[in-house]
């Protein structure tokens, strides 16, 4: 699947709206939807790399800032290497126990590290989840028949019923994009030790989780730092690579966001259209 971005919006929202709907065949109401949900806005998602190339071209000739990428190229956080404990070096953060899809590697593996200077990206998002889960209810209700055989004591029974209850979960989660072009690392809010905070570490996760995200774009000054990914965002047709994630979606946006902070960083600013 090639999936079209737009990164940087030249024009208004409405007037790119009304071109979008041109170039699409759809209507600017429809477009419009994608653009006012915030930025990267996803327009096109097609498994043709023709169309990708050419609304590419359009979007780059009203000067916006587009990107069109083979989304089979997006990590999923499940095959992202999770920092879960890990340790401050004078260069970078190491990982005590490197890990894969939450499977902890065998304990003679060697720590992999990460050098702040080898850091392209930092995003920060929710990653948003609906769980489905069955719960068993149980209930107390009036039993007419055995009121006559109670010589009018009122009785009542135990029904038992299952029922099936959705919920949407969120979890904060930072992005870790190399320039190396290696696997990205990714940190949970809610998982992660936070041993390397050593004395400041604090009694919540949320609070740890912030204060490392200020210790690496401290120690990173180089990387892009990026938290758009936090807010409300429209749901796009894509499902994921690789291992499970809890957010497809997120996966898909922060990859989106790491390409454009390589783009900025690349010698000419330049980006190639889908092959």
């Amino acid at each position: 699947m090639f999936v079209v971005a737009i990164l940087e919006l030249a024009t208004s929202v409405e007037a790119e709206a009304a071109a979008l709907a041109a170039d699409l065949g759809s209507t600017a109401y429809e477009q419009r939807l994608h653009l006012v949900a915030g930025l990267p806005a996803v327009v096109l998602t097609t498994a043709d790399p023709a169309p990708a190339r050419a609304l590419l071209r359009s979007l780059r000739a009203r000067g916006h800032g587009a990107l069109a990428i083979d989304a089979a190229a997006v990590v999923s956080s499940g095959d992202m290497l999770l920092l879960r404990r890990g340790r401050l070096e004078p260069g970078g953060l190491a990982v005590e126990d490197p890990t894969a899809s939450g499977v902890a590697a065998e304990p003679a593996a060697a720590a992999e590290r990460l050098p702040f200077d080898d850091i392209l990206a930092l995003i920060r998002a929710t990653q948003r989840q609906r769980v489905t889960s069955k719960v068993e209810v149980k209930e107390r209700k009036f039993a007419p028949g055995s009121t006559m055989m109670t010589g009018g004591l009122v009785m009542s029974k135990t029904v038992t019923r299952e029922e099936t209850r959705v919920s949407d979960e969120r979890s904060e989660v930072l992005y870790l994009f190399r320039k190396s072009g290696e696997r990205p690392w990714l940190l949970r809010e809610r998982g992660a030790s936070y041993g390397w905070l050593g004395g400041t570490m604090a009694p919540s996760s949320l609070q740890n989780f912030t204060a490392t995200v200020a210790l690496l774009r401290q120690r990173a000054p180089g990387a892009v730092y990026d938290e758009r990914l936090t807010g409300a965002r429209r749901q796009i047709p894509f499902s994921g690579n690789g291992s499970p994630s809890p957010d497809p979606n997120a996966d898909l946006l922060a990859h989106l966001l790491a390409c454009w902070a390589a783009r900025a960083s690349a010698p000419g600013g330049g980006a190639a259209a889908p092959g």
